[in-house]
């Protein structure tokens, strides 16, 4: 490239001298000599291969994507309240998407990911307000705290909101 520069350089000039030109064509013969050289290396090179590793990660992908769909298919229909059969038919469907997405990896050179499965039971809707309703709680008894104006009397009933939603949610569990 700086070759390339000096040359065009030297091109410009209007009325060369016999010493500019005599550098002008060893410049020219420079050039010519290191475009040979590099395409003596550049043919050396073997020609890069795709990784085979890419290749292996596309069925991966593919399977957690796939269990991730039916798992969203199942929690959808279990929300709705469908009935057994279908249930019955979308679990299934993700159990086999877990043992497509175990043989795509074992189909990979990687390591296996270390695994921890846990059977997560859904919280019914019932808890999830009572929780919720404690933490909104809990929240707006925090902020009367740090509020220095505060009226004591919106404490004490933030304070005993805070203790009749634990109080429904302890009857709720038990």
């Amino acid at each position: 490239a700086m070759l390339k520069a000096q040359i065009r350089k030297a091109e410009k000039i209007e009325a060369p001298s016999a010493e500019q030109q005599a550098e002008l064509e060893q410049l020219r013969s420079q050039l010519a000599a290191a475009e040979k050289a590099l395409a003596e290396l550049e043919g050396q090179i073997p020609a890069a291969e795709p990784k085979p590793e890419a290749q292996a990660i596309d069925p991966l992908k593919k399977a957690k994507i796939e269990l991730a769909m039916k798992r969203a298919e199942l929690k959808k229909a279990e929300k709705a309240a469908a009935d057994d059969a279908e249930l019955s038919k979308l679990r299934d469907a993700v159990r086999d998407a877990e043992q497509a997405l175990h043989a795509a990896e074992a189909a990979t050179n990687r390591p296996e990911p270390d695994r921890a499965l846990v059977d997560k039971r859904p919280v019914d809707d019932r808890t999830r307000e009572l929780k919720t309703e404690i933490a909104f709680a809990r929240a707006d008894l925090r902020k009367l705290e740090r509020d220095e104006n505060a009226p004591a009397d919106a404490l004490d009933a933030a304070r005993a909101r805070l203790a009749e939603a634990e109080r429904r949610l302890g009857e709720h569990t038990n």
